[in-house]
C-alpha cells in the first residue's frame, strides 16, 4: 500500500515540485483502490471513476490535493507572501474546467475536463515528434502480471528518443499505447519537465485488486519564478478493445468499465489538443466532442488493424477539421501526421516499420487553420490549403481559440 505521509511532507528537506506531487497522488489512487464486488461479476469490474479521480468524500479533485501537498511542503522553503493569495497561485499552475455539472449518474455519462497550463508563451508552428518505437506484447503481459521489464535496454530506447527529440527541437512528444511500465513515469515526466516539452504516453497495464487499468497519461510543462515543472493528468482508457479484454480475462483479470467516461481538453502554450486511447476512437459520438473546440487531435494507439484505423483518421481529420497525430506502435504502422486536406497532401508525415527506435518530426499551423475555419466557403472555394469546413461548425469555438479563451 503505498500512502502518502503529511509529516514528511511537512517537513520535507527540500522544496518540491508539483509534478512530483501529482505522482505521488496517482500512486496512492491506485494502491487504495478497491473493486466494489457488488458490482462485479466473473470477468468486468464496474469502476466508479470518482475512486480514483476524487477524495473518499467526492470533494477534492487530485490535481487539487496534489496543490495542497506542493503547498504543504513548500511554505517552509518560498517566502510567505506567495502563498498568501492560494486560489491565484493554483491558478497560475493550472485551471480546470468540467462540463456538464449535472446529471453524472445517469448511465453512459461523459464528462469533459478543460485544463489550461503554461498559457502565456503562444505557439503557432508547434513541431510534434511522434516515436517510431516497437510495443511489445510480452512486455504489455508482463506488466499486467505484475513483473513488468526493466532491463536497460528499455532505458536506452527511452533516453534514446529523448536525445533526438532533443536535437529536433521539437515542442511535443507522443509514444504509442502500453508504451512504458508506470515504473518509468517519473523519467518521462523529468525529461518533460526539463526540457519543457508536452508528453503524451500510454502506461503499460497496472493491476490492482484484480482489476487490470490501463491509462494514457499527459504531461504539460510550464515554467514558474525561474523553476521548471509540469502539470501529470492521468485518464483511464473509456473502451477497451475486444482483443484487450480477452487478454486480461484469459490471465484471470478483470476489466473496468467506468460509471461516467472522461475526455480531456488541454490548452498548452495556446495549442487547443485533445488526446485519445486507440479503440476510444471507434466510437463515434466520443470521437467528435471536441468538434470545434480542438486544433490537434492526439491518437495513441496499440492497434493491428490499420486500414480500419486509417478510416477512422481520416474521416476525423476533417469531420471535426483538425490536425491528427496517430502514434502506433512500428510493426503495426500508420503513425502519421495528417491536415483536412485533399488526398495527395493530407499526409505531413507517415511511417512504419524499422528495427531502431526513432523520431519523425512534422510541424502544423494553428493560425493557417484557425483563419481558414473563419472563412465562407465564397472565400475559400479556390483555396486547396485545406477540404471546405463540415456542417454545422461552430465559428464562435473558432473565436475562442484564435482569442485564447475557454471552449467549455
Amino acid at each position: 500500500m503505498y500512502r502518502i505521509n503529511d509529516d514528511k511532507i511537512k517537513h520535507s528537506p527540500r522544496a518540491l515540485k508539483f509534478w512530483e506531487c501529482c505522482l505521488a497522488i496517482f500512486y496512492e489512487n491506485l494502491s487504495q483502490f478497491r473493486q466494489d464486488r457488488q458490482f462485479s461479476d466473473e470477468n468486468d469490474s464496474k469502476v466508479n471513476i470518482n475512486d480514483l479521480v476524487l477524495d473518499k468524500d467526492e470533494s477534492l479533485f487530485y490535481l487539487d490535493k496534489a496543490f495542497n501537498y506542493y503547498v504543504l511542503a513548500n511554505r517552509p522553503h518560498r517566502p510567505s507572501y506567495e502563498f498568501e493569495n492560494i486560489e491565484s497561485y493554483k491558478n497560475e499552475l493550472y485551471q480546470r474546467t468540467v462540463r456538464p455539472r449535472q446529471n453524472r449518474n445517469k448511465p453512459h455519462f461523459i464528462l469533459k475536463q478543460e485544463f489550461i497550463v503554461n498559457n502565456s508563451t503562444k505557439l503557432s508552428t508547434p513541431k510534434i515528434a511522434v516515436a517510431n518505437t516497437k510495443v511489445l506484447e510480452e512486455n504489455i503481459k508482463n506488466s499486467l502480471r505484475g513483473t513488468p521489464n526493466l532491463e536497460g535496454t528499455r532505458f536506452d530506447t527511452l533516453y534514446r528518443i529523448f536525445q533526438q527529440t532533443k536535437e529536433e527541437k521539437a515542442d511535443i512528444l507522443i509514444f504509442p499505447e502500453c508504451f512504458v511500465p508506470i515504473e518509468l513515469l517519473d523519467r518521462i515526466t523529468w525529461y518533460a519537465v526539463n526540457e519543457q516539452k508536452l508528453v503524451v504516453t500510454g502506461l503499460e497495464h497496472v493491476t490492482i485488486d484484480g482489476v487490470s487499468f490501463n491509462f494514457i497519461v499527459t504531461i504539460l510543462p510550464f515554467e514558474k519564478d525561474g523553476i521548471k515543472d509540469a502539470v501529470v493528468v492521468y485518464r483511464l482508457k473509456n473502451h477497451y478493445s475486444h482483443a484487450e479484454a480477452l487478454m486480461i480475462k484469459t490471465n484471470h483479470y478483470k476489466v473496468p468499465h467506468p460509471t461516467q467516461y472522461i475526455y480531456d481538453l488541454f490548452i498548452w502554450r495556446g495549442i487547443y489538443l485533445a488526446p485519445y486511447y486507440c479503440f476510444e476512437l471507434a466510437d463515434v459520438k466520443h470521437r467528435s466532442l471536441f468538434k470545434g473546440k480542438i486544433d490537434l487531435l492526439i491518437a495513441s494507439e496499440w492497434n493491428s488493424d490499420t486500414n480500419y484505423f486509417s478510416n477512422i483518421i481520416e474521416s476525423i481529420s476533417r469531420d471535426l477539421h483538425v490536425y491528427v497525430a496517430q502514434v502506433n506502435t512500428s510493426q503495426f504502422g500508420d503513425t502519421r501526421i495528417t491536415q483536412p486536406s485533399k488526398t495527395e497532401r493530407k499526409d505531413i508525415l507517415k511511417l512504419k516499420g524499422g528495427d531502431n527506435d526513432t523520431i519523425l518530426v512534422g510541424k502544423i499551423n494553428l493560425k493557417t487553420l484557425r483563419e481558414f475555419q473563419t472563412e465562407l466557403y465564397m472565400t475559400t472555394k479556390d483555396d486547396k490549403t485545406f477540404k471546405p469546413l463540415p456542417p454545422e461548425f461552430s465559428l464562435d469555438d473558432v473565436l475562442k481559440r484564435i482569442n485564447n479563451e475557454s471552449v467549455l
